[in-house]
């Protein structure tokens, strides 16, 4: 179950953080169950008929997310794409608040699906055995030293210049080659970014020893299937929302200068770089609709 930490939304996130990967996008979708399903199987040795129900859960998770939630994912792109596109070579600035008004769009989104995750998530870790804790905590620790490898383990140089690269690869797969001016506004944003670094992952290594703490009370059955499912609930949703005051102020400060860095790319973009990325926003909202309507 180690993809539930490192997307922080479980079984479904699963199943999108595969989706993202795939090129072909509606194959990726309709496939991202049974990729999920294997990729799962992978880490834990689950027996016939765990791995009958997860197979069965990561269906009913993805279809529920077809009918309800692309359509709402294709009516935000379509917005984006009204909002990105340059008419008569003309560039309209964006701002903040149209940015984060896609930002809270998504998130109540992913928000929604955790909470109808959380009991089909909770059904399954009930059907654990405590033989299995292990299976998953060695996933996890190796998930870690992967994490720790590619994000902590460098000097602070290399560290700003990954981010960058990160953030680079990200922003020209909607506008193209981004320009000398966009490259010095992600440089900056990274330098701030990778401050973060460090509580970021103390933060994960909390969730994930909350997580395994609810792996352990439902594998030894100390803990009723609705009581599981409020508290999965609650830990795939608190990376929206840090209990502490500490960690939400620097979860809305990084969310504001992630914000702000979109909005000056976008205003430092040609005519060109802003029609590819309306055509792309474009092209994913035409994707979710199609596959909100096939069944």
């Amino acid at each position: 179950m180690k993809p539930a930490i490192r997307t922080r939304t479980f079984l479904l996130m699963a199943c999108l953080s595969l989706l993202a990967a795939c090129s072909a996008i509606k194959l990726g979708y309709n496939n991202s169950a049974t990729f999920a399903h294997t990729y799962l199987t992978n880490k834990v040795d689950f027996d016939s008929e765990q791995s009958a129900l997860l197979k069965t859960s990561l269906n009913n998770i993805v279809e529920w997310h077809r009918n309800a939630e692309l359509p709402v994912l294709a009516n935000e792109l379509q917005t984006a794409r009204q909002a990105l596109a340059a008419r008569n070579g003309v560039v309209t600035p964006v701002n903040a608040a149209q940015v984060q008004a896609l930002n809270q769009a998504i998130r109540a989104s992913l928000r929604r699906t955790a909470n109808e995750a959380a009991p089909v998530i909770a059904k399954n870790m009930l059907g654990l055995w405590p033989n299995q804790i292990r299976d998953i905590q060695q996933a996890l620790n190796k998930s870690n030293v992967e994490y720790r490898e590619e994000r902590l383990m460098q000097n602070a140089e290399k560290r700003v210049n990954e981010s960058i690269e990160r953030m680079t690869e990200r922003f020209e797969r909607w506008l193209g080659t981004l320009n000398p001016v966009q490259l010095k506004q992600i440089e900056a944003w990274a330098r701030t970014e990778t401050r973060w670094a460090e509580s970021r992952y103390e933060n994960r290594l909390e969730r994930q020893q909350q997580f395994m703490d609810l792996v352990n009370t439902a594998a030894n059955r100390q803990i009723d299937q609705a009581t599981l499912s409020r508290e999965i609930a609650r830990l795939l949703n608190a990376w929206q929302t840090p209990s502490s005051p500490s960690d939400k102020q620097e979860s809305e400060q990084r969310q504001k200068t992630t914000i702000a860095l979109i909005v000056d790319v976008l205003n430092s973009a040609t005519p060109e770089q802003r029609n590819n990325a309306a055509d792309r926003a474009a092209g994913w909202a035409k994707d979710f609709q199609i596959l909100a309507s096939s069944n």
